[in-house]
């Protein structure tokens, strides 16, 4: 199978909530690929399965493969996980680099609301 098709396999167990299923098939598709999604992708997995610290490195390879689209959602995902790992200041850091994005697909005006949110509650 290529990358492809194992990412639409990975993504199929997470549609069930089979995230320890999908986990080993981001793990082989992001070692021998550059392609953002998977990284990304990769990261939110761990995410739901409660690896904060594990998440941070894909989500951070993810967005340095500069995504052609969810930037924006990739960074909000890694504050989140930044944030759960006591590294407030790096979490910071991320949703002002958010909030100073425009609106872009999938998630247009919610993501830069949704990182002024979390400044206001954290940024002080």
């Amino acid at each position: 199978m290529d990358s492809e098709q194992l990412y639409k396999q990975a993504t199929a167990f997470e549609a069930k909530k089979d995230f320890a299923s999908a986990l080993p098939i981001y793990k082989q598709i992001t070692s021998n690929s550059d392609d953002p999604r998977f990284f990304i992708a990769f990261g939110r997995c761990l995410q739901k399965l409660g690896h904060w610290k594990q998440s941070v490195a894909p989500l951070e390879k993810g967005i340095a493969l500069k995504p052609h689209y969810c930037e924006g959602d990739a960074r909000l995902f890694l504050a989140e996980s930044y944030l759960k790992i006591g590294k407030t200041k790096q979490a910071i850091a991320q949703w002002h680099h958010v909030a100073k994005m425009k609106p872009e697909y999938p998630s247009y005006e919610a993501v830069p609301k949704e990182a002024k949110k979390m400044l206001a509650q954290y940024a002080k």
